[in-house]
């Protein structure tokens, strides 16, 4: 038996191939247009080389391979552009550092992350940290807007009910806003996307959060202790500098930054986000 699989999903472009007859299993792997490395290991009878066989080639379709035949061509791969790459490399590193992804909210702790997240980090160059800054501020200054604002509120400010309507203070400070961002990007992509579709996919059950430390000022630090780690990091900004050098349009404090419009408060988020409100209305009572 012999089967052959490609895998070209984002910077992967790779091949694996096996076969597997009696008790031997070949397999040869390796980039693609390589001649790839070859490995051969042998079981006990042929039952068991099988069941082994097919085991890997179901966890190869799950990490994203797919099956070609052996006389299809392999397609070349699109380049990707240095956004995409950067795209790549921002979430792979929000996501690989947080040793507690499925883990319940009670064992998640921010500044674990963090911590992992700047050790992740130092294992690369100056090049992809200014990458991995810049993807930051782009996808900051992506979360300022009104709903974004609107949910901070609901899972931050104080609040009273008036006949069943929960009624909202909608005071947000500047810096407090931007940890709040922080902390929502420190969730992964899945949820990035989520929250920028609807808010109310918070309460969608998909996530589970502790909403009593809801900032994550740290991120904003990350990319320059981690280089801090293995170079002379003049005023522990070097990174950050860079960035504002080569994208001065980026920055997710700029005083040029607007809304697409303003947020609402009081009473008018529970018409809004009903299901959000009153979940996280009765957990902040409880």
């Amino acid at each position: 038996m012999k089967r052959h699989f490609i895998n070209q999903n984002e910077l992967s472009d790779k091949f694996w191939n096996i076969e597997y007859q009696g008790t031997t299993q070949k397999i040869l792997f390796g980039k693609t247009g390589t001649k790839g490395r070859e490995t051969v290991k042998e079981f006990t009878d042929e039952q068991e080389c099988i069941r082994e066989s097919e085991k890997l080639i179901n966890q190869k379709i799950k990490k994203g391979y797919t099956e070609i035949t052996e006389n299809d061509e392999v397609p070349q791969k699109k380049e990707l552009s240095e956004h995409e790459k950067a795209d790549i490399y921002f979430w792979e590193a929000i996501e690989k550092s947080n040793k507690q992804k499925k883990a319940h909210w009670s064992e998640y702790d921010v500044e674990e992350h963090l911590e992992n997240l700047t050790a992740y980090l130092s294992k690369f160059g100056k090049e992809r940290l200014v990458l991995f800054e810049k993807t930051l501020q782009e996808k900051l200054s992506a979360l300022y807007t009104a709903e974004i604002a609107e949910l901070s509120i609901i899972l931050e400010c104080e609040f009273k009910q008036e006949n069943g309507i929960y009624v909202f203070n909608d005071y947000l400070s500047d810096d407090g806003f931007i940890y709040f961002r922080c902390w929502l990007l420190l969730k992964g992509k899945e949820f990035f996307e989520d929250i920028q579709q609807d808010i109310q996919s918070f309460v969608s059950g998909k996530y589970s959060f502790n909403i009593g430390d809801c900032w994550a000022e740290g991120l904003l630090y990350v990319s320059d202790e981690a280089y801090s780690e293995n170079h002379d990091n003049e005023d522990e900004s070097e990174i950050r500098d860079t960035v504002d050098e080569l994208y001065p349009h980026h920055h997710y404090d700029s005083p040029e930054r607007e809304m697409n419009r303003e947020p609402k408060g009081g009473a008018d988020l529970q018409t809004l986000y009903p299901k959000l409100v009153k979940e996280i209305g009765e957990l902040r009572s409880a």
